[in-house]
């Protein structure tokens, strides 16, 4: 007679239908939810999927062993097991599992699965708790699956997406000038960066010089990555799919820091240049990994979500990002036709019309505009509602995209200094305190950044202004009256 196991059913309703269950299940390592007070309260609740997460029992090392006693399994969420086979290559890699025993098994099980299927299945750990650190472990693992696949293979497309964004990627179908054109550009300029990189790395002899030139050409990858995380993640956020960029960015993240770490290592001496080639060498592998994770997932997760206003939006804030690896700014006409058409309409109405009425005097739009343009730091409102509603960008520190205006501020940052923003964000609220100072040096540079609350008259919090200023004007200055004083 067929023994069959629902995963639908708890696991204290299987045990009851199959007593001989419990020892098969405490072997795997369900000791904890076998015990009788808490089969009483948990087992009458939790499936064998859920248990299996919350006890890191890999999914199909359970189904594998119910098979052998001879049960045959039914009820697989196919959406569940995936997410639960992640989770069990990210303990695996946690436990010290080399990558590419990791990588093979992935490849194996996952070789007929979308990138969207496996962004899904990410997108589900991270919404049930697992660290973002753990998840991003996969970024290195499921890259593999698709290299060498069309984007056809890798993202199934068909008929349409959202609104009017076509899903075909190949070139030939998009309007030269189109966003993804540049930012293809700009990863044909990084990998020709990177192949330069990897014949030194390989030479027994490498040219200090020559590693010194090519990484301060891969820091254009600031470039890139800032276009990809402002522009392109935003309008996937507001889509609903979270996991894919929190993931990818960061990586970036990870990618920047140790970027730095090497340029400043072979600025201060050339000769490091030898002594981190291998740290460089894997970097460049880390950069190629994200060429492919942006080709075959992040790009036509952008087409399918994307509508044709999504994309003229990107595109409008392109020059204010700025372009590297001497890619040039091609023009995309349906793009400029929006462009204008929306400043036309900003200047009619704000610009011309509207006065700003202050307690010490009235200035029109036009004028307040000319004066906060002559100002040298980057100044951005969030609101009350942790809304991003104003921005000026004259110290040209951080990118700011016209996109971020009405994004919730969360959006706009790294996924780890998410909580710190909100904790910030939350003392203001609450005045455990009414200002923070930061400096830094910012790839080179010392960069003073300040946040102060805003409150009402009747001290209502009314959201947080950020001031940065870039001070090495400032600091010469100082050490120009300096050295007079000391002259004297």
């Amino acid at each position: 007679m067929m023994k069959t196991i629902d995963l639908r059913q708890t696991v204290a309703e299987l045990v009851r239908t199959y007593p001989e269950l419990r020892a098969i299940l405490a072997a795997l390592g369900f000791v904890k939810i076998l015990d009788p007070m808490a089969m009483k309260v948990m087992g009458n609740i939790m499936t064998l999927p859920r248990g299996a997460a919350v006890c890191k029992i890999p999914m199909e090392k359970i189904l594998q062993e119910l098979n052998a006693h001879g049960f045959h399994v039914i009820g697989q969420d196919e959406r569940s097991v995936r997410t639960e086979k992640l989770r069990s290559y990210i303990d695996r890699l946690s436990d010290g599992e080399p990558l590419e025993s990791v990588r093979q098994d992935f490849v194996r099980e996952f070789d007929h699965v979308s990138a969207l299927e496996i962004a899904d299945a990410e997108q589900l750990l991270i919404r049930s708790g697992v660290p973002m650190k753990q998840v991003q472990k996969l970024c290195d693992v499921h890259s593999a699956l698709f290299h060498g696949r069309t984007e056809t293979e890798a993202v199934p497309c068909g008929g349409k997406g959202r609104g009017d964004a076509a899903e075909n990627l190949s070139d030939p179908d998009l309007p030269a000038g189109h966003p993804l054109h540049l930012l293809r550009a700009e990863n044909s300029g990084l990998e020709s960066v990177l192949d330069e990189l990897d014949v030194q790395c390989q030479k027994e002899e490498m040219d200090a010089e020559q590693i010194w030139s090519l990484l301060q050409r891969f820091n254009e990858v600031r470039l890139h990555y800032a276009k990809k995380e402002e522009l392109l993640m935003s309008i996937l956020y507001r889509c609903g799919v979270t996991g894919p960029s929190q993931v990818m960015w960061g990586v970036d993240d990870e990618i920047k820091k140790e970027l730095g770490t090497l340029t400043r290592a072979v600025s201060e001496d050339r000769d490091n240049a030898v002594l981190y080639k291998g740290r460089i060498a894997a970097l460049s592998g880390r950069a190629r990994e994200m060429i492919y994770k942006e080709e075959r997932i992040l790009f036509p997760l952008c087409m399918r979500y994307f509508t044709e206003e999504d994309w003229k939006c990107v595109y409008r804030d392109f020059p204010e990002m700025g372009l590297g690896f001497s890619v040039e700014m091609d023009r995309w006409e349906a793009g400029e036709e929006w462009a204008a058409k929306k400043w036309e309409k900003a200047s009619h109405q704000d610009i011309l019309d509207g006065r700003v009425i202050l307690p010490t005097g009235e200035l029109t739009v036009k004028q307040l505009r000319s004066v906060l343009s002559l100002l040298p730091v980057d100044i951005t409102f969030i609101d009350q509602d942790d809304t991003l509603r104003f921005f000026v960008n004259e110290g040209k520190v951080f990118p700011r995209p016209k996109a971020a205006l009405g994004r919730d501020v969360a959006e706009c940052h790294p996924p780890q200094i998410i909580p710190v923003v909100r904790n910030l964000i939350a003392d203001f609220r609450k005045k455990k305190r009414t200002s923070l100072e930061v400096a830094r040096y910012i790839m080179g540079r010392p960069v003073l950044v300040k946040y102060l609350a805003v409150y009402d008259a009747d001290g209502a919090y009314q959201g947080t202004v950020e001031i940065v200023q870039e001070c090495s004007h400032i600091l010469e200055l100082f050490s120009k009256q300096h050295s007079s004083l000391k002259s004297l």
